[in-house]
């Protein structure tokens, strides 16, 4: 398969095996390659502002890209941390929107595949596979999204941290797991739909029963089977 000339093995690679990708065959997959650029961006960094007129969908190969839209008190909610493998904006694509409607914003150094958004639309529009193959995509992140929904609303603020942390932990791990915030604790705070002092209070509380330990920005969690079962029994 020839290469992008901006696109390196490993991340051809990543990108074949991420699942917006995965079920196309070569020839359609190389169409992708085609239509897409290898961006890299610093910390802080946007990539697009809300309401831009939508000309890619991109893919995360490393770092985290945060998703956020402006208050009309003029502060900024993150609707959501996308982290290296995962992909977005194709959701506003596929709704047909002519504009981004969140601001993206590289949260530290990050690498990421843009890719042309119409050319794209018009090769799934060439095979009815693909697009049940979108659908189901699609219909995985809507119950993601429902079930975040569900979290910020119906559960308290160490319950929303905890679920954080692990869904950064492999679910082979069942001990102690050392992790390290790959964002700011403000951004983790506005992802989770609470205050900063609110979410520095949880992480006391969490240190106090002993289910966590912090240092700086590094989270220890002291049993991650037991945190998972405090989850299920929303003993949190």
């Amino acid at each position: 398969m020839m290469l992008h000339k901006d696109l390196n093995k490993q991340v051809v690679d990543a990108l074949r095996s991420c699942v917006l990708f995965s079920a196309m065959d070569e020839h359609q997959f190389a169409r992708v390659l085609s239509m897409s650029e290898l961006i890299q961006k610093q910390a802080d960094q946007m990539i697009f502002q809300q309401g831009m007129d939508l000309t890619h969908i991109y893919y995360v190969y490393d770092g985290a890209v945060k998703l956020g839209r402006g208050t009309l008190k003029g502060d900024e909610k993150i609707i959501d941390v996308v982290f290296a493998g995962n992909t977005f904006a194709e959701g506003v694509l596929f709704a047909g929107a002519p504009k981004y409607p969140v601001t993206a914003t590289a949260l530290k150094a990050s690498v990421i595949v843009g890719i042309q958004a119409k050319p794209f639309l018009q090769l799934l529009k060439s095979s009815a596979d693909l697009c049940i193959n979108m659908l189901g995509h699609l219909s995985v992140r809507l119950h993601w999204m429902v079930n975040e929904l569900d979290k910020q609303t119906l559960h308290n603020a160490s319950f929303r941290v905890i679920d954080y942390f692990l869904s950064q932990v492999s679910a082979d791990i069942t001990a102690s797991y050392q992790l390290k915030l790959a964002v700011p604790k403000r951004d983790i705070a506005s992802r989770l739909s609470i205050k900063p002092e609110t979410f520095s209070r949880a992480l006391k509380a969490l240190e106090k029963r002993s289910l966590i330990e912090v240092k700086e920005k590094k989270i220890i969690l002291n049993h991650v089977a037991q945190l998972r079962s405090l989850l299920e029994t929303e003993a949190l």
